[in-house]
Formats: C-alpha cells, structure tokens, sequence
C-alpha cells in the first residue's frame, strides 16, 4: 500500500471508529483503489449506515473483490467470517451477518473496503458492496477482536474430522485454528499458540485434522449446508489418534 493510500486508510479506520462504526476484515482477492460508491441504496435498517450518512468516504480504504465460497459459523452458532473463492478471509460482527449474506449468497462476487492483516490474508471490513451499482453499506461496529471464539455455556460436545482447507485467523493475522474442506471451523483455546509443540503441522492446508470440543452445529436448509464451528480440546491426525491439548500460556 502506498504511504498516501494508507495514510487515508489509518483516517477513514480511525474515523469509524471514533464515531462507533467500524470495518470487518476482509482478506485478498483483487485489491484496487477506493472507489465512490453509485447506484441506488437498498432499503436501509436501524444500526446500519450508508456511505452518504457520513461526513467521510470510506472507499477510500483499499477495496478487495472475490467471490463468496461459504459463511463461517463461530462457536457460539453466529456468522462472523466468510471465505472468498480465491482465498482470503473475511471478517465482520454477527449483527452484519443478514445484511453480508444478502448482498453476496455463496457464489456471487462480493466487494469490500476493510483493513488487511500485515501477515495474512484477513481483512477486517469496514464497508461492502454486492456490485458497483450499489452504494457500499458501512459496518457500525468494528470488529476488531472476534468475540465469539468463547463457546456458550451450554454449548454441546462437537466431534469433526476431514482435510484442513486453510488456516483460520484472527483479525490481527495470528493463526488460531483450521478451517477445514467442509467448512467446519476448528479453533484453539485462547492463549493457545498455533506454534505449540506438535500443532503446526495439524493446522497445515491438506493435513488430515480430527478434533473434539465445545461448540454450536446447524443442521442444513434450503440453499445452505449444515455448518459446524468448535474449540478444540483435543486433536489429532484421525479420530482414533486424539490427545489433550497443552494447557494455553498464563495470560499476562
């Protein structure tokens, strides 16, 4: 990013947040300059802005196109993230879900205007488009840390297995868990580092990953698959061969 782009980028982001709204992260895909936003605004709801409300243009931040492959589930049962087709992940608060899932089904392009993690391909967005005849929508609230990694208290017990497809990562771009070719989301405890003795090669595109812990499922309906996300427990290479995992660091 060039240093005048990104300095637009720090004021818009710093601008948003300032007021109480804010950008999910998106990741990757075809990434091009800020755009002003055109065409018809779609009937708007309470807590959900568009760009002419504001007295700044949020398509000023970088933009970044792909197409939607799936919405992740969390293990509280909410849809924070999604995956593009081509790789990146993209991240938004559940209250923004309905909104995303509308303009941008599984296999419809989708454009978004968000902060790039520096280490990974996970935007956090901060406004989105179906198209460019449609004038971007601006996420309220930033979501900047994914409060839904904590599963509810009376969530069940979650067994999954299958190939990891990619990594899943926090906002920032830490690796903190697998998503797998399913679609199944696995995280690790927090505090729990990716890098700990035995789990990265566990967490690696095409390993095999078979893990236990508490979560939310959803079982399938028209047009969408059924959806698993959990936090792991234990893992392993197969469902026979599952450990307890290490215990996470001592937070500071």
């Amino acid at each position: 990013m060039h240093a005048r782009r990104g300095l637009a980028a720090l004021a818009c982001a710093a601008a948003l947040a300032a007021s109480g709204r804010a950008v999910a992260q998106a990741g990757g895909g075809q990434t091009s300059g800020g755009q002003a936003g055109g065409g018809q605004a779609g009937g708007g709801q309470a807590g959900q802005r568009r760009v002419g409300d504001l007295w700044f243009d949020p398509t000023q931040l970088p933009s970044f196109t792909g197409t939607v492959e799936r919405y992740l589930l969390n293990p509280q049962g909410q849809t924070d993230a999604l995956l593009f087709r081509e790789g990146p992940q993209i991240v938004f608060p559940p209250d923004m879900a309905e909104h995303v899932r509308g303009a941008a089904p599984p296999g419809r392009p989708l454009t978004v205007w968000g902060v790039r993690a520096r280490s990974a391909p996970v935007i956090t967005m901060l406004a989105f488009s179906a198209n460019a005849d449609s004038t971007p929508r601006v996420v309220e609230r930033p979501y900047w840390r994914q409060v839904g990694r904590q599963p509810q208290a009376e969530a069940g017990r979650i067994a999954a297995a299958g190939s990891v497809r990619q990594p899943y990562w926090s906002p920032q771009g830490e690796v903190v868990g697998a998503v797998l070719d399913d679609g199944t989301v696995v995280l690790l405890p927090q505090g729990l580092a990716a890098s700990a003795e035995g789990l990265r090669d566990l967490l690696k595109p095409g390993a095999k990953l078979a893990a236990e812990g508490l979560g939310s499922a959803t079982a399938a309906a028209e047009g969408v698959a059924a959806q698993r996300a959990l936090v792991a427990d234990r893992l392993g290479e197969s469902p026979e061969a599952l450990r307890p995992l290490p215990a996470p660091a001592p937070s500071r």
